[in-house]
């Protein structure tokens, strides 16, 4: 599938889609040639931002604590990388799973 560049406006209305109308991720991944990670990706950060999150612009950058917690919380219980990302408010996964390395990195 070609990589594409989607604006906020499809953003809000894809997830939408999955969370107000009851698509799956594939139905709505499919309806508009996207790859059905990337609408998981949305949903999340609609969930945890709202609207806005599609509309900041730029690196977001966190504290020590936070980042510390969170890999904490993560490595201490149950929680998914995208319950993590939901309560301290990280925008992607990706950066989570970063500071988990960084933390195996430090400790070993």
């Amino acid at each position: 599938m070609e990589r594409k560049k989607v604006n906020p406006e499809q953003k809000v209305k894809s997830v939408k889609d999955v969370l107000e109308k009851g698509y799956t991720l594939r139905e709505v991944a499919k309806r508009y040639n996207l790859h059905h990670s990337s609408v998981e990706k949305w949903v999340t950060l609609y969930q945890t931002f709202g609207e806005d999150g599609f509309y900041q612009i730029g690196n977001q950058h966190y504290s020590e604590e936070v980042k510390r917690k969170a890999v904490k919380k993560y490595l201490t219980t149950d929680y998914s990388l995208q319950d993590i990302c939901r309560e301290f408010q990280i925008r992607t996964i990706s950066q989570v799973q970063k500071w988990i390395a960084d933390n195996g990195k430090k400790v070993g």
